[in-house]
């Protein structure tokens, strides 16, 4: 019996769903059709894969537009500290700040002020450029 649990994610672009990986310090590997480890060797595939150091794997699989997370969350959450709603949650917030971030770039913006609030939303203040 697989207890792997499938999300719909608003994520559809790989790099910046790879920065907000790197930036919440995860150990992952992008590739095609990589193993996402469950529960008494059940296996999906996906194509980005993060090591939760444990015997099972968070998933990241592309759907049409977008992505979505595949993973056992009964042993993730059992074996790590990892927590499906803030696991996605954070990604989700690093995720929309590389986007920014990067529509900035290719808009000419400036990054005037980064602030992080108590609550953990990050605010971008942008202008244009001169």
């Amino acid at each position: 019996m697989s207890h792997f649990v499938k999300v719909r994610t608003q994520i559809r672009e790989r790099e910046h769903l790879v920065q907000a990986l790197r930036d919440l310090h995860y150990q992952f590997q992008v590739g095609e059709n990589l193993v996402v480890r469950g529960w008494s060797g059940n296996r999906e595939t996906a194509e980005v894969v993060v090591n939760t150091g444990s015997s099972y794997d968070i998933g990241f699989r592309r759907q049409a537009q977008e992505y979505e997370l595949v993973a056992d969350w009964w042993g993730v959450e059992k074996d790590t500290r990892i927590r499906q709603k803030t696991f996605l949650e954070q990604v989700n917030q690093r995720y929309s700040y590389s986007l920014v971030k990067n529509q900035a770039r290719e808009q000419n913006l400036i990054v005037e002020e980064e602030q992080t609030l108590e609550n953990g939303d990050v605010v971008i203040l942008l202008s244009e450029r001169g």
